[in-house]
């Protein structure tokens, strides 16, 4: 028996997605059973999620603090100040 359901994703998501379901010669409700699947037989979700850690945390939070801190663009641009 199968269930109908719907899902709202991101676009870009999506179209991303949906170009490698196509090498596979997937579709996208083929590539949700897959991920369903393995949820099912692993009881856990099938890739690696975590929270920052707490000193990852403090950093950001130094970063936007601090408005001497340089954000750049490129490593061309971080290379050229470093004199590199």
């Amino acid at each position: 028996m199968k269930m109908q359901t719907s899902v709202r994703v991101e676009d870009r998501f999506y179209n991303e997605s949906k170009k490698v379901f196509d090498a596979f010669g997937m579709s996208f409700g083929d590539a949700v059973n897959l991920f369903l699947a393995k949820v099912a037989l692993e009881k856990r979700i099938p890739f690696d999620i975590s929270l920052p850690s707490d000193e990852m945390m403090n950093r950001i939070d130094r970063l936007e603090i601090d408005s001497e801190t340089k954000v750049f663009a490129t490593t061309t641009e971080l290379f050229k100040e470093l004199g590199i």
